[in-house]
């Protein structure tokens, strides 16, 4: 044990016992917040956008490009307030985003492929990696939310499609189907037909919506940065709320637990 922690130690009428609790007790944090910075994010962008970002013949839709990116912003802004607040490291949109996509690719191997059968190529996700890494990039160079609302916030809207394009662009090749014009995405999802299609899905089949490598998608991707700029405010401000630290006051009964017993510590003394 150093000087420097014999005095934290000696200011806190604990034992160096308390440090090696600490560390411990540190390391547990880091795997329950790891696991719940995962669980958060999956969850809600599987119930605001899950459909959408699901299999590789619903991708081909302009609502795919606007709703992913707003949801999965939600919570990089709300992890991104968290981190740059109470720690002041610019990881957090980063970090949410890159357990997200991890824990998706361990769901749908084990689940879609493990257990229904479902080729990879079928249920392959959508990442928001790159544009999480550019929503830190701002934060660390403005040292502003403002700012990185502004700027980060659009640049994660338009980043998905161009980060996304070359691993999903070789499914929608053309190919010729019993006289028709379809995709590769569609073969594969003709060869493996769901049990049900969402409503929504089918009222956009009636319409033009498919328009993948189209200059319509580009409009989808403007208007996603621009309404990705609402939720990244809307959730910074929820990040910031939550993350208001709060102090209570140690006990004689907490100290002792610790080995403390109210005595302090030398400031020579080591562990």
């Amino acid at each position: 044990m150093n000087k420097n922690d014999a005095l934290i130690l000696q200011s806190a009428e604990l034992s160096p016992q308390a440090a090696q609790w600490s560390r411990t007790f540190d390391y547990l944090i880091i795997v329950v917040g790891a696991f719940l910075v995962w669980s958060v994010t999956y969850i809600s962008q599987l119930l605001l956008a899950g459909d959408w970002d699901f299999f590789i013949d619903w991708k081909d839709r302009q609502y795919w490009v606007l709703i992913t990116p707003t949801v999965t912003i939600m919570m990089a802004a709300g992890f991104q307030a968290i981190f740059w607040k109470l720690f002041r490291l610019p990881i957090g949109a980063t970090a949410s985003l890159l357990l997200f996509l991890v824990g998706v690719w361990i769901v749908r191997y084990h689940s879609w492929y493990g257990m229904a059968y479902f080729p990879l190529s079928l249920v392959i996700p959508g990442t928001c990696l790159m544009s999480a890494i550019a929503l830190d990039a701002i934060l660390v160079l403005s040292r502003s939310w403002l700012i990185t609302g502004m700027i980060g916030a659009t640049l994660y809207g338009l980043l998905f499609y161009p980060s996304n394009w070359v691993a999903i662009a070789g499914y929608f090749q053309p190919v010729e189907h019993m006289g028709s014009m379809a995709s590769v995405a569609d073969m594969i999802g003709y060869i493996y037909p769901r049990s049900g299609t969402p409503e929504y899905i089918r009222i956009i089949e009636r319409g033009t919506l498919r328009t993948f490598a189209d200059h319509a998608i580009w409009v989808s991707a403007f208007f996603s940065g621009f309404v990705c700029v609402f939720s990244y405010y809307i959730f910074w401000f929820i990040g910031s709320f939550a993350c208001n630290p709060k102090f209570v006051a140690v006990g004689t009964r907490f100290k002792s637990a610790f080995g403390g017993s109210g005595k302090p510590a030398a400031a020579g003394e080591s562990a």
